[in-house]
């Protein structure tokens, strides 16, 4: 038998992509997640939107994007990550002129990140379009 004495990590990363129709604030996300803020989940919720606040590479304004330009060139550094659904959802947003927020999430950096780095999800309402597909345990 083997024993490793130093440090060994486990760690996995999570893709996402959010389409807002305007800034994506608190009660918006809440609202999505259907959490009540006043709910012993809430404190979960509100590390998670600032880690989606903190690791959202750049958001960008469909309303500005030239309609020429394919929608996988809006993205260059996430090319790669998006399915057929995104671009048909990126697609639509460009139409009506919404707001595209993406990143990553990473096990390492909070609570929050670390429990839902271990599931992908997909959630989605009037306002909100939430894709964390891409997950990588």
């Amino acid at each position: 038998m083997k024993i490793r004495a130093g440090f060994v990590s486990n760690s996995s990363s999570t893709s996402f992509l959010i389409i807002s129709d305007g800034d994506l604030d608190r009660k918006g996300f809440f609202s999505l997640m259907g959490v009540d803020s006043k709910s012993p989940l809430a404190s979960v919720f509100t590390t998670l939107y600032e880690a989606i606040l903190d690791n959202t590479r750049r958001p960008v304004d469909l309303s500005r994007v030239d309609p020429n330009v394919p929608v996988q060139d809006w993205f260059s550094d996430f090319r790669d990550d998006l399915t057929p659904r995104m671009i048909e959802k990126l697609k639509d947003a460009r139409r009506r002129g919404l707001k595209v927020y993406y990143g990553e999430l990473d096990s390492e950096s909070s609570y929050a990140e670390t429990f839902f780095c271990t599931d992908s999800f997909e959630v989605e309402n009037d306002k909100i379009y939430f894709n964390a597909l891409d997950c990588v345990w």
